[in-house]
Parts: C-alpha cells; sequence; structure tokens
C-alpha cells in the first residue's frame, strides 16, 4: 500500500486525530505575510511538498479551499490519488456575492470536489450536496476525543456548572445564553469559551453566574470540559455537527444542543435538545440539573457506543483507501 501524506495549513484536532490514526504523515504547512502573498507562499510550499510526495496517497483538510484545489490541480499532473477532508465551509445560508475574492473560493471549491477521489464530511446533509454538485462523498464524523482526567461528577445540586462552548460565530446564541444565565439562580454557573472581546463583551457586563473564559490552552479548555456538570453546543446552521457535541461524549457529560434536524438525527436520545430563546435554554438547562446523576450513568455506556460505531466508519474508510492505493498501483500512476 502506498503511503499516506496528510497536509493542511491550519493545525486542527480532526486532522491530527484521523492522520495519526491512518498511521499518515502530518504536515503543516505555514507561510507569514499578508494574506494574498501568504497564499501564494503556502501554495508554492505546497506545489514543493505535493512533487515530494507524489507516490504518496495524499489528504487534504478543507479549509482551506485554495489548499483543496492546489492539490487537485496538481493531481491531474502528477496522478496521485486524492482525498479532501472537507468541514462546513461551503458557504451555506449566504446570500449572493460580487466581490471577487468569494467567486474566486467557490470555483475552488467546486473545482475540487469534482477531482478529488473522495470527499469526506460529517453528516448526511454535507454528502448529498457533494453529490449534487458531482463529487463523491463519504461520512465520517470527529473521532470520540479521550479524557482522561475526566472529573467525577457532583452527586448533589448544590452547584451546578455548563460549560458553553463557543465561538462567538453568526450562527451560535451566545447572547440568548447570557440571557438564560441570567434568568437562572447563582448556583447555576454558565462558562463560556472562545474569543468574547471579538464580538465586544465585557466580563464586567456578564451576570454574576457567566463566566468568559477567553482564549485559554488546549490544556486549560480540557480542564474546564471535564470538570463541568454539563456541556452546551449551539448552532443554527442546520448542517452542521457541533464539535462540543463529541467533546461532551468524550468526557461522558451530558449535551445540550440545538434541534437542528441534523444534530436531532445524529445524537438522537444521547442529548437534551433546546430552542434558542432565553427561557427555552434556561429550562434545558434546569432539565439537565434535574435529572443529575441518571445522565451522567449513561454518559459511560454512551460514549462506549460511540466509538464502536465510530471504529467501523473509519474501518470502511481504510478499506476505501486501499482499495485506492491498489487501483493506483495498478495504473501506474
Amino acid at each position: 500500500m502506498r503511503p499516506i501524506c496528510w497536509i493542511t495549513w491550519e493545525d486542527h484536532r480532526r486532522s491530527r486525530e484521523l492522520a495519526k490514526r491512518l498511521e499518515s504523515e502530518y504536515l503543516v504547512i505555514k507561510a507569514g505575510g499578508p494574506s494574498g502573498i501568504s497564499h501564494m507562499l503556502l501554495a508554492l510550499k505546497t506545489l514543493g511538498t505535493l512533487w515530494r510526495k507524489r507516490h504518496h496517497i495524499i489528504f487534504v483538510q478543507n479549509p482551506s479551499r485554495v489548499l483543496a484545489a492546489v492539490a487537485a490541480l496538481f493531481k491531474l499532473v502528477l496522478r496521485y490519488p486524492l482525498i479532501v477532508d472537507r468541514h462546513t465551509n461551503f458557504r451555506l445560508g449566504k446570500g449572493f456575492s460580487l466581490n471577487p475574492a468569494i467567486w474566486f473560493v467557490i470555483i475552488c471549491s467546486e473545482f475540487s470536489l469534482r477531482v478529488a477521489d473522495l470527499t469526506i464530511v460529517t453528516n448526511s446533509y454535507l454528502k448529498e450536496l457533494v453529490e449534487r454538485k458531482g463529487g463523491r462523498a463519504f461520512i465520517l464524523t470527529d473521532p470520540i476525543p479521550e479524557f482522561p482526567l475526566a472529573a467525577e461528577p457532583r452527586r448533589n445540586t448544590d452547584r451546578f456548572t455548563v460549560f458553553y462552548v463557543c465561538t462567538f460565530s453568526h450562527d451560535e446564541p451566545y447572547e440568548e445564553v447570557i440571557g438564560a444565565a441570567n434568568l437562572l439562580d447563582n448556583s447555576v454557573t454558565v462558562q463560556i469559551s472562545g474569543n468574547y472581546r471579538k464580538v465586544g463583551l465585557t466580563p464586567t457586563a456578564m451576570p454574576d453566574n457567566v463566566e468568559l473564559t477567553g482564549f485559554v490552552s488546549n490544556q486549560e479548555y480540557d480542564e474546564l470540559l471535564v470538570a463541568a456538570d454539563a456541556v452546551m453546543a449551539l448552532t443554527s446552521a442546520e448542517w452542521c455537527l457541533v464539535c462540543g457535541g463529541y467533546e461532551a461524549i468524550g468526557a461522558a457529560k451530558p449535551l445540550i444542543t440545538s434541534a437542528t434536524e441534523t444534530l436531532k438525527d445524529f445524537y438522537g436520545e444521547d442529548a437534551t435538545f433546546t430552542g434558542h430563546t432565553q427561557q427555552e435554554i434556561a429550562a434545558a438547562i434546569e432539565d439537565v440539573r434535574e435529572q443529575g446523576m441518571s445522565l451522567y450513568e449513561r454518559g459511560l455506556n454512551i460514549k462506549k457506543v460511540r466509538k464502536e460505531s465510530w471504529a467501523r466508519d473509519f474501518n470502511e474508510l481504510q478499506a476505501y483507501v486501499s482499495a485506492l492505493s491498489g487501483l493506483s498501483s495498478a495504473t501506474g500512476s
């Protein structure tokens, strides 16, 4: 079987985990400078890497759409097998734009979808989208992460901490979460991760039971997550599987998430679903708090079942990669 090389312009937990499980070489290509110049430098560095690794099976992470397009373009010349691990960057929910830069990345996106041997996505909504655009898609969610230092759950309800995984993006109802916390008494603490400064929030303006963590290290993030009593991850984007959901399962924590069809289909009975009004979010938090230990006791079994399901999907991907390697060798590419 050909060796595997995973190329990315952004170091991402999902990419690191999948590359490790595929026993792949993992290369993060970096370049500084203004956006246009850095993209040119990144493309040039990537071309050199693709030439050196042309006898490998090439995986690339998308984002960047430009990286995926560069890899697809040179696949036509160098004939290496190409698999793109695609995140949810399809401009879904965004309107028409006359911006030439937007059209450039759209062209890059459409081109890489058609040329890649396989595009990996996280749910059936995106799989159908890729296939409508002429690509071949495979569903593989994020691997369930491990948190070896996970805290024992509290066995009383005197204090209850919800860790809200947030990036302060337009699809995340962070203002409603803050409002929901204000409806709850101070025995409930809502910790909110992410760069709150980019949306103009300040810790001093928060209710007493809301903590803005800001950017923290990976270790600090994991410690906050596993010490919490519940994890919350919310989105209004119908096509998005929230990463915080995987992390909740990995830490065996109760998950509160949005009632989109995609999330309800994926998490099913393993999560508590909520709408995005302050009252609905507050009610979901109270519901999880009241269920207490019964949810924690289910958490370990949920984690076991989800890991087994993911392993079956991953084995199917590995079989495809092996077949692709054999086909490429047979055709002399």
